[in-house]
């Protein structure tokens, strides 16, 4: 697609084998485990069981949504003439030729925090490989400084978590202030159902539970303006899905980013984050 990054992808080998254990564990284990956990979380955490009903209430509602009004089908969604705007930006500058995409699905929060990483033009093949597990904010800014810091060890990054609990007006402050300082990139943890809806059918267990769990993590490039027929000016957040199935960075309604941000993490009883990285 014309403007579109160019990022090389190795898709893993096919192993028979491992993936069919794979799916045989997602469509077996998930639709079991997930339950159980929930079960005794409910059981155990007080708080957990006063707010339950509500946020997976919400959750349902919001991917519904998505479901009817994906970004993937409006105008904006991978639009030339944003792309063409999006890299006259110095936030979209830094991540030419430093993208990169996750190996296997699990790998999205590592493959964020290495393409940060090489933003600040670190060497790529001076940093580690990809690997699964980097599920939370906390867990992901702890590493993050950490393999700054034992890559080169005169950089010194200070992460700053900006839950989606906050008020919308802080939201988009932070974000906008975040991408106008040369020395901050921007990591986004959010659901990505909320912006694509059910994309497998919600009846199998095993989709409905990811689509509702599953959160996601990509780098955030720019925001975007722009002005409609009615001469209304808009504005759109470009991300660089590290998954490679989504072709590339895409374009977010802000509103709409926010409210994927916003929602909870049934797993911690948490909103989901942006998180600012800045190199000191």
């Amino acid at each position: 697609m014309e403007g579109q990054l160019t990022v090389a992808h190795q898709p893993p080998k096919n192993n028979i084998i491992r993936k069919t254990i794979g799916q045989l564990m997602m469509y077996t284990l998930v639709p079991i485990l997930a339950p159980v956990f929930i079960s005794i979380k409910y059981i155990s955490d007080k708080t957990f069981r006063s707010t339950f009903f509500t946020y997976s209430t919400n959750l349902y509602s919001l991917v519904s949504y998505a479901t009817i009004q994906p970004i993937s089908k409006e105008w904006y969604y991978q639009d030339t003439s944003l792309l063409k705007q999006l890299w006259t930006k110095p936030s979209a500058q830094a991540y030419i030729d430093n993208a990169e995409y996750q190996v296997k699905e699990g790998y999205c929060g590592s493959a964020t925090m290495l393409c940060i990483l090489r933003s600040f033009r670190l060497a790529s093949d001076m940093l580690p490989p990809q690997k699964r597990g980097e599920t939370k904010p906390e867990k992901w800014c702890t590493h993050i400084k950490q393999i700054a810091k034992e890559t080169d060890d005169s950089m010194n990054l200070e992460t700053t978590i900006i839950k989606g609990d906050v008020s919308y007006d802080e939201f988009v402050t932070q974000l906008k202030d975040g991408l106008a300082n040369g020395n901050v990139r921007i990591a986004c943890n959010f659901l990505r159902s909320a912006l694509m809806g059910f994309e497998k059918a919600r009846y199998i267990p095993t989709h409905l539970i990811l689509s509702l769990l599953g959160g996601h993590f990509s780098p955030i490039l720019g925001i975007v303006e722009h002005v409609d027929e009615q001469e209304k000016k808009k504005e759109y957040v470009a991300i660089f899905d590290t998954n490679h199935k989504y072709g590339g960075v895409y374009f977010v309604p802000m509103k709409r980013l926010y409210e994927s941000v916003k929602t909870v993490d049934l797993g911690s009883n948490k909103h989901r984050a942006i998180i600012l990285v800045e190199k000191k």
